[in-house]
């Protein structure tokens, strides 16, 4: 498995424990993070909250509200989290119906497990932005920061970052407008266990706020979202 999709936190909506507690156990192998859920009510919520998932595998025919529908909801509430569906309902009107709803894959019943797993690792690496890939110069809380070059200046005047400060203010912009938990901080900037407790992402963060223009949580471009993390908001792409 690529290392770099580690740690990534995948939901199954699925109402045969059999297979739920299978597919949890196999993919849990192979270092994802899995919550189940096996009620259709229940899977809508969790698809919806925040911190969002990386995936969600979700099947079409569940108890209290159908896959179909918890993919139409989830879409209208704003989530954007990657669907592959999972179901015996192969038809081509079923697939495409999956498809115009907003599902990234569909997968149908019996399945191989090293498909599913394929088919998922694909997936996250289309969806999971790279920091390290990120190109290019954007205009945030006062500073211009360039990308390519790893600077960032105020007034034309260069700003002084630490390298793990630039890593994270990198990681803020390709992730920008997009809530970001400590977990995945920890996991994608810091390189450590997400269930690692530390305040240096606090520190970290308020060592950004200022250098940038914000005198208090509701002008901060980097804001916090309580009890998750953090979202940076108003950074714009340099012409």
């Amino acid at each position: 498995m690529n290392d770099d999709l580690s740690g990534a936190r995948l939901l199954i909506v699925e109402d045969d424990p059999q297979l739920s507690t299978g597919l949890q156990l196999y993919l849990e192998s192979f270092g994802y993070d899995v919550t189940v859920v096996n009620d259709g009510a229940e899977g809508l919520e969790e698809a919806s909250a925040l911190p969002g998932y990386d995936l969600v595998v979700l099947d079409a025919k569940l108890p209290g509200k159908s896959g179909f529908d918890i993919l139409r909801e989830m879409r209208a509430r704003g989530a954007a989290t990657p669907v592959l569906m999972l179901t015996g309902m192969g038809s081509a009107e079923d697939r495409i119906r999956g498809f115009e709803l907003g599902a990234d894959d569909y997968l149908t019943k019996p399945f191989v497990t090293e498909e599913l797993l394929a088919r998922i690792q694909v997936i996250l690496k289309r969806a999971r932005p790279d920091p390290v890939a990120a190109s290019g110069m954007f205009l945030v809380g006062g500073l211009v920061v360039d990308l390519d070059n790893q600077s960032a200046s105020r007034d034309g005047k260069p700003v002084d970052l630490t390298d793990l400060e630039f890593r994270l203010l990198r990681y803020f912009l390709v992730h920008r407008g997009r809530t970001v938990s400590r977990k995945q901080l920890l996991r994608d900037v810091w390189n450590l266990p997400s269930e690692v407790e530390t305040r240096t992402i606090d520190r970290h963060v308020n060592a950004l706020r200022k250098v940038m223009d914000g005198e208090d949580e509701d002008s901060w471009p980097i804001r916090s979202v309580y009890g998750i993390g953090y979202k940076l908001v108003g950074a714009d792409a340099a012409a």
